[in-house]
């Protein structure tokens, strides 16, 4: 299942069948591997999600952006013509308001470091599901996580009122602060909040960004030092 402010509850699996009740995004698929694209494109299509374009080389992506509209490419890293981060300059650039989710094989630290501090807002492995990739689109697209994070900086804290400092994060990011400091782990806080473990990831990543972490423990020393547990009731499944 996959969480949408915009429909105000948990929603369903992102089937076929329930695709009509989620908003419309239009994608465009940027990859080299043919398979992989046809296996994307089915899956995406499947959740609701209008294709309005592919690319097989990162130098035929920006003739095509001017042709289309879209709210966010699917992009890989390793292509010919252009990189991938080749491309990720470009659309920053001409699309700043494009949201690029970077699908790639080459899933190591400093790629996908480099990749977020270009202007991606999110890194997925190939080896995710086509099927959990398609429905943490619709998450990434949605109200229900804050995407506008300055291009190239990972935010530091900065001193304030509590209110500030949860102001830095969205009502979900803040509820799963608060389950990563009862301890809980990444497929309890899915069960609890009935998404997916991808989805959990993709929530972590924003606020490690936002916060300037890089991991569990820095996050939840951040929230306990800006009072954000002061009020709060730990999770049943909080472990002691």
């Amino acid at each position: 299942m996959y969480y949408s402010r915009r429909m105000g509850k948990p929603a369903g699996p992102c089937t076929a069948d329930t695709a009509e009740n989620l908003f419309v995004t239009r994608v465009v698929l940027v990859d080299d591997h043919p398979l992989f694209v046809e296996a994307l494109r089915a899956a995406v299509e499947a959740a609701g999600i209008e294709v309005v374009g592919t690319a097989s080389r990162g130098d035929e992506l920006m003739p095509l952006m001017e042709t289309i509209e879209a709210d966010a490419v699917l992009l890989d890293l390793a292509m010919p013509g252009l990189d991938g981060y080749e491309c990720l300059a470009q659309l920053r650039e001409h699309y700043p308001k494009t949201r690029v989710i970077v699908v790639s094989a080459t899933d190591d630290e400093e790629n996908i470091r480099r990749a977020l501090d270009s202007g991606a807002v999110c890194f997925v492995g190939k080896a995710t599901d086509p099927n959990d990739l398609a429905g943490a689109v619709h998450v990434l697209l949605s109200d229900s996580i804050h995407l506008e994070v300055p291009r190239g900086a990972r935010p530091g804290p900065r001193p304030g009122t509590n209110g500030d400092a949860a102001a830095l994060l969205t009502p979900r990011e803040l509820e799963i602060l608060r389950l990563v400091s009862d301890g809980l782990s990444n497929s309890e806080m899915a069960k609890q909040l009935w998404v997916t473990d991808q989805t959990i990831k993709f929530h972590l990543s924003n606020i490690y960004r936002k916060l300037g972490v890089s991991n569990r423990t820095g996050a939840s020393r951040w929230a306990r030092e800006h009072g954000l547990l002061d009020d709060y009731q730990p999770s049943p499944r909080a472990r002691r």
